[in-house]
């Protein structure tokens, strides 16, 4: 089974809200995916319009994390439109950096290139060189185009003012296998380019004793922080990496990309399924405890899957553009949708992610007596099979 993320119909004008509608405490969870984060910039774009919407935490890998730490920074500098201006520019900056798109081969006037990098002699050949090659060799000053668009966030503001956003990034313990989430007290550049480092194409990161990798692996992204850390009451995740693909893949290439996107979303799906369980434990009465866990919403759009995994590391302005009209057009139909649930109930359905439904929760709920089991029995009963769908 798998989340669902509205949407990729066509937009809906956003419906008109009224004058004064009341402050929601929301935390976005940001996923990572290259290029396609410029998909979530226009996303937080849209978000950031809702004056309703107090983003009090952030969470972020890889992308997610520059969009993260772009998005708090920019928030705690100046609010909602210093946070909008900083997006734009910083993508646009991306968007600068040398890249595949340059050397892409010449068309007839009139003939547009697609968004991948399949056909890019120059992706090809460096493709190619990452998988007989290491970093170590092909980059051996650890070059990252990245680290100086990173040096305009303000860490130390971040770090010291109560008053941030509480900012959470998710990178690999490479000799562990364990993750790591740095909050604001530890971040800086090497955090973000730690959450963001593929480890075929750049030397791991050492912070502190330890060398990290990209956070994708263990956290895409860590959603336990926004539950446990902050006071939102709805968490937004924007989903960028695909989870489902039509067609098994056959080539090479292509089923390398589909291990990636597998070990990419597995942790992920992994921790929604433990929020689904314990959100199953609450409702059953099995403990005293009285905690209200956020309510979940999900925002993507199945158009990202369609442009390739070699687009992730397109980086041509105008696909950028694109993207980010993907995005708020996708967070403009969720907003007219499901704007006004949001503080009210969740929009997806995590029921169908809880491991073993059928056979574990009835045995931890039988500690709280047979009368619990049976109304947990006829709860099940009357749940739509399909995940997750709408509430």
């Amino acid at each position: 089974m798998q989340p669902r993320y509205t949407s990729n119909q066509a937009p809906l004008p956003t419906a008109e809200r009224a004058p004064a509608m009341k402050t929601r405490h929301v935390a976005v969870a940001l996923q990572g995916g290259g290029s396609h984060g410029a998909f979530t910039w226009g996303v937080l774009d849209r978000l950031l319009e809702q004056p309703q919407f107090d983003i009090v935490g952030v969470s972020g890998t890889s992308a997610g994390a520059m969009n993260a730490a772009i998005l708090a920074d920019g928030l705690n500098r100046g609010g909602r439109g210093e946070a909008k201006k900083a997006l734009s520019q910083y993508w646009e900056d991306v968007g600068r950096l040398p890249g595949f798109a340059a050397y892409a081969p010449h068309l007839p006037a009139g003939v547009s290139l697609p968004w991948h990098l399949d056909n890019n002699p120059l992706y090809v050949w460096f493709d190619m060189l990452t998988r007989v090659w290491s970093p170590y060799q092909t980059n051996p000053f650890n070059h990252n185009p990245l680290r100086s668009l990173l040096e305009r966030i303000d860490f130390a503001s971040l770090a010291q003012d109560p008053a941030a956003p509480r900012l959470f990034v998710c990178a690999t313990n490479v000799r562990t296998g364990m993750r790591r989430i740095f909050d604001n007290s530890e971040l800086s550049i090497d955090v973000l380019l730690a959450s963001a480092c593929l480890p075929q194409l750049y030397q791991a990161v050492k912070i502190g004793d330890d060398s990290y990798w990209d956070g994708g692996y263990t956290g895409n992204p860590a959603l336990a922080p926004l539950y446990l850390r902050t006071d939102a009451t709805d968490v937004i995740i924007v989903g960028i990496n695909p989870l489902v693909r039509a067609q098994v893949p056959r080539t090479a290439r292509d089923i390398i990309n589909r291990i990636d996107e597998i070990s990419f979303n597995s942790s992920f799906m992994l921790e929604l399924g433990a929020i689904a369980f314990v959100e199953e434990i609450l409702k059953s009465g099995a403990t005293q405890a009285h905690r209200k866990l956020p309510f979940v919403h999900g925002i993507g759009d199945s158009a990202l899957a369609e442009f390739g995994a070699s687009s992730k590391m397109n980086n041509d302005p105008a696909f950028l553009q694109h993207l980010r009209e993907i995005g708020w057009q996708a967070a403009d139909h969720w907003l007219s949708m499901h704007g006004e649930d949001v503080g009210s109930h969740s929009t997806v359905d995590l029921s169908h992610l809880i491991p073993m439904k059928d056979s574990v929760v009835p045995h931890l709920l039988a500690a709280a007596g047979e009368r619990s089991i049976r109304a947990g029995a006829e709860r099940h009963s009357h749940q739509n099979g399909s995940f997750p769908a709408p509430r």
